[in-house]
């Protein structure tokens, strides 16, 4: 499982940099990072702190993971065979030194992947009360929902540092174990996540139906349409490394396991680096249009632009209205 060629954790250090970089810049341009404070937002409390944090949390961790994988990876090199194919080396191969640092990057590696499942989680639990809310108001904290949440995310958090811990005599296989269980979570969310998307359309007419404000219903739609993108992205962030976990887990195959043998095609050897590649480009696309979700900017309300509101109209002011609403200072 650890055969990956250097180029590939150079991918995900450089997705990883440019987020972060992203993040940095939007959330400035959203509210001049207040929205991370504490006391902040209309509605404060520990319960969407925590959500906050342990979303901005993750991408800091994929960076130290991805780059000091990177440069550890390339000062290995390649192992060279006697017929001149150039191969990855395997982490049982590595030097001591090398080896010693890879233990404290897998957990790092499963932290981060954890607080990625808690903050999915609660997107997805959430929404469901949302769906479910019928003409009695419940309580989030009281509901299934929370509970449901709260229970996937001690298992989250316990159990990807625990993966490590048990797995950690053989290397290579301890890392199959870390994609194996979080790929194997994630996806799992993601496919009850099409449950809320299946529901939502019905969801926004309800709105709509109540006389919600039209702010709030194209907020709603922009929601939905991010989405649809998003499980693309989530299922590209899941599959291909479902698949290698499971080819590590379960024993070689001929799908992947074939860059393992020197004598083989060279673009079965090259099969996993593509794979980990997808599940990069997958894991950081995917985040940002979160990002978008969770922090939504509205450009006229940064430059301080509101709807006009006028008094009832005559006749002849309608027939003069325009078709876009009139924005002034």
């Amino acid at each position: 499982m650890g055969g990956f060629s250097p180029s590939t954790f150079l991918l995900w250090a450089i997705l990883a940099c440019l987020f972060e970089g992203f993040l940095v810049a939007h959330l400035y341009s959203y509210d001049k990072f207040q929205c991370v404070k504490w006391g902040s937002g209309r509605q404060p409390g520990a319960f969407k702190r925590i959500m906050t944090y342990s979303y901005l949390a993750t991408v800091p961790l994929l960076m130290v993971y991805s780059l000091t994988m990177t440069v550890l990876s390339y000062q290995q090199g390649f192992l060279i065979t006697a017929d001149g194919k150039v191969l990855a080396i395997p982490f049982s191969s590595w030097t001591h030194t090398a080896r010693k640092r890879l233990l404290p990057l897998f957990f790092v590696l499963a932290s981060a992947w954890a607080l990625e499942l808690v903050t999915h989680l609660e997107e997805l639990t959430f929404w469901l009360f949302l769906l479910h809310q019928g003409p009695h108001k419940r309580d989030w904290f009281r509901s299934w929902e929370f509970r449901v949440w709260y229970l996937g995310s001690v298992i989250a958090i316990l159990g990807m540092p625990l993966t490590v811990i048990i797995k950690r005599a053989n290397l290579d296989l301890c890392f199959a174990w870390i994609f194996l269980a979080g790929s194997a979570a994630g996806l799992a969310t993601t496919l009850c996540f099409m449950y809320v998307l299946v529901r939502f359309p019905g969801f926004i007419r309800r709105v709509k139906f109540e006389g919600a404000e039209p702010e709030v219903v194209v907020r709603l739609t922009i929601f939905y349409q991010l989405n649809i993108t998003r499980m693309i992205f989530r299922f590209m962030f899941h599959f291909p490394l479902l698949i290698l976990a499971l080819d590590a887990v379960q024993g070689p195959h001929d799908i992947i396991a074939k860059h393992l043998d020197p004598s083989c095609c060279p673009k079965y050897r090259a099969a996993s680096d593509l794979l980990v590649m997808l599940g990069g480009i997958g894991c950081f696309v995917s985040s940002a249009i979160t990002l978008f979700i969770f922090f939504p900017r509205s450009i006229t309300r940064e430059i301080g632009y509101r709807v006009k509101i006028s008094s009832t109209p005559s006749v002849d002011q309608i027939a003069r209205a325009p078709s876009l609403p009139d924005y002034h200072r």
